[in-house]
């Protein structure tokens, strides 16, 4: 074996456990990110809830065309 041979990090269980938990936070703040900018694009009421890149798809063109409107 050479000294520079690849060594596997051993993740303990609650390591695994703390790991979840950020990742959970992580997701729950990004889904309330999404949540807010779907609330802030204009959409028709009867529309099913636009996925994330459906959100960020009419986003840009929402600002595009506000953008537009201040020129």
């Amino acid at each position: 074996f050479s000294s520079k041979a690849k060594r596997r990090r051993i993740i303990t269980v609650v390591q695994r456990q703390a790991a979840n938990v950020r990742e959970r936070k992580r997701m729950f703040s990004l889904n309330e990110a999404f949540d807010e900018l779907r609330r802030k694009v204009p959409t028709f009421a009867y529309e099913k809830r636009l996925s994330r890149i459906e959100t960020l798809r009419l986003a840009i063109i929402y600002i595009s065309f506000m953008m537009d409107l201040l020129e």
